[in-house]
């Protein structure tokens, strides 16, 4: 059977494959030559290509960036009620949460010490203008009779109930006694989350 990675251009196939390595060993264990192997391509197409190590690892910064804003057009959908809408953007965000935690807390890193990282950048700028209003209407929509800052309080309590895990890590098991890339406490996670978000009186 054909790699799927043969149907892509180099330049994604390194990409790809990028991402992959860092989903499974982290942005300490990645190497030029790692990233060459796995793509199947010789050093000198990666640095062809991107040029530096940390070209290939910003590109694929910029790729799962681009996934968790895309998560956001679910929140659109005219074909959903607005809590299934909540229930598919939860799940959708979650996985590629889980499915690249240390991009993420790489992200959530430069954003508290780092304002002028570009990947970062992009991703606050599009909450601020657009995912933040999309979260807020939706839960307006679920909460109509309640004020303003009501709304922007459940968005903040939704946000960093998705982050905090990832930030956490590895210490979650030690501390909680609970590992969220279990794909069944994920899901559980979510679905208390949703109920958190649509209860009316919290």
């Amino acid at each position: 059977m054909e790699s799927p990675l043969n149907c892509l251009s180099t330049k994604d196939k390194i990409t790809n494959v990028t991402m992959d390595l860092i989903a499974e060993e982290g942005f300490q264990n990645i190497t030029i030559r790692k990233i060459a192997a796995r793509a199947q391509v010789n050093i000198a197409a990666v640095n062809y290509h991107f040029g530096s190590k940390d070209a290939v690892i910003n590109e694929a910064l910029k790729t799962v960036t681009t996934q968790l804003m895309s998560t956001y057009a679910i929140l659109k959908d005219p074909g959903l009620d607005i809590t299934a809408r909540l229930e598919k953007f939860l799940n959708n965000y979650t996985e590629v949460l889980f499915r690249y935690p240390d991009i993420m807390k790489h992200m959530i890193d430069h954003a508290i010490h780092d304002s002028s990282f570009k990947e970062q950048a992009d991703y606050a700028i599009f909450l601020k203008t657009e995912g933040v209003g999309l979260l807020k209407t939706a839960i307006g929509q679920l909460h109509p009779g309640q004020r303003e800052e009501f709304h922007y309080v459940k968005t903040l309590h939704m946000l960093s109930a998705l982050s905090w895990p990832i930030l956490m890590g590895e210490n979650m098991k030690g501390m909680m006694g609970i590992d969220l890339q279990d794909e069944a406490l994920r899901k559980l996670h979510v679905q208390l989350l949703l109920e958190q978000i649509c209860n009316p009186g919290q």
